[in-house]
């Protein structure tokens, strides 16, 4: 295995730190059921392309494991980068103990991911030049550098021939966030990393793009990769706990105990459970709510404010689904990507867009994808006037 440069090696090591300090040791996973939602029957179709054989991810993160199943449940096969003394861990937090199947396939993820990239030396199954034609970079932290995306963009174990060098993957996307919100969420692991302030971290945040867009690869000085930058907003989620169509997809919640916040876990759990549908914006955006929207809102309270919230498509300003995230990047390995002027209606992505939830209990369908990525723009928010309080029957 490729030994990687000692600035890759920190970088990766502290990330993966940074995902776990402060994670307590998952008990078993909880009895599993036969779901009739399996991965299989969560596998799209692809009208607008197949998905790729196989994904090399980066993080490590709670968005690269729901970002590992999501691919799995669609067909693709994954090549995680994950720091060898962060394996056992991360197997437990990958199995959500509700789905069989897709509970094994994430522990064959975890058996076959790697703390370096695959060499030619290594045996077959490892990797090199098996099929791995995309990467996806999606760490949370902003630890990450430009030394990672020149190393992975290099690598010589692109392409399914193991006789054949490929210049490079076909399809790379960078996620990273926001680079100004709205609201101050703090992080799973809200301890701040080497005491950054905000202000450090968003440098960070912007040098990586720049690195990003100035690999030769991402320009296009070499190789013939479509890239894409995807923007998210605070994360939450990505657990089980909504509908069935997460059972295979959900990694397990006791990750959400990572963070000292009280009551954190209800709030990530509210977003698997009513924040599923997603926004798409071009560029890096958010989306305001309006000065009238508070004026027409100050009337309901309490709970009836919260099932306002929960319903109708209620709109996130700058609050992002795990879940959600993950599925738009499993839109964007699939589908081609446009630049600035081009048309929308061959089905393809922005080479830069925002991933926001808004509230409905169910993730977008292949026919909402399309729409979302034909017309990017933020949602309405609703009137409070039309809601009606549901009342639940006694007898239930």
């Amino acid at each position: 295995m490729i030994s990687l440069t000692p600035r890759v090696v920190v970088a990766l090591a502290v990330l993966a730190s940074a995902a776990t300090a402060f994670a307590p040791a998952v008990s078993g996973p909880r009895t599993a059921t036969s779901s009739p939602t399996s991965t299989t029957s969560l596998s799209m179709g692809a009208s607008n392309g197949e998905m790729p054989e196989k994904v090399l991810v980066i993080g490590p993160s709670l968005l690269q494991l729901v970002v590992a199943k999501a691919l799995k449940a669609r067909g693709s096969d994954v090549l995680m980068v994950c720091p060898n003394d962060k394996k056992e861990r991360f197997t437990e937090y990958i199995q959500n103990g509700l789905d069989e199947e897709a509970d094994e396939a994430a522990v064959e993820i975890m058996e076959k991911s790697l703390f370096g990239l695959p060499e030619e030396s290594d045996p077959v199954g490892f990797g090199w030049r098996e099929g791995i034609t995309s990467v996806v970079v999606c760490a949370e932290d902003p630890v990450v550098g430009g030394g990672v995306i020149d190393t992975v963009m290099s690598w010589d174990g692109f392409g399914n021939d193991r006789g054949t060098y490929v210049d490079g993957p076909k399809k790379a996307i960078l996620c990273v966030p926001l680079a100004s919100k709205i609201n101050k969420e703090k992080k799973a692991n809200w301890i701040p990393i080497f005491n950054l302030s905000q202000k450090d971290e968003d440098k960070i945040w912007e040098t990586l793009v720049t690195d990003w867009k100035e690999n030769p690869f991402i320009s296009n000085d070499k190789g013939n990769c479509e890239s894409t930058i995807i923007r998210f907003g605070s994360l939450l989620g990505g657990g089980p706990d909504g509908p069935m169509q997460l059972e295979p997809l959900g990694i397990n919640e006791r990750c959400y105990k990572m963070s000292l916040e009280q009551y954190r876990d209800l709030r990530e759990r509210s977003f698997d459970r009513y924040r599923l549908a997603a926004q798409i914006l071009e560029g890096d955006d958010v989306n305001k709510k309006p000065d009238n929207q508070e004026e027409k809102e100050k009337n309901i309270k309490g709970e009836e404010k919260e099932a306002f919230q929960a319903s109708m498509g209620y709109p996130e300003q700058d609050r992002t689904n795990r879940h959600t995230l993950s599925q738009a990047i499993c839109e964007s390995l699939r589908r081609p990507i446009r630049k600035a002027g081009e048309g929308t209606d061959n089905g393809s992505v922005p080479s830069e867009f925002t991933v926001l939830s808004k509230s409905l209990s169910a993730l977008p369908s292949e026919e909402e994808w399309d729409n979302l990525f034909a017309n990017p723009g933020a949602a309405s928010w609703p009137d409070p006037a039309s809601f009606v309080m549901p009342v639940l029957d006694e007898a239930s």
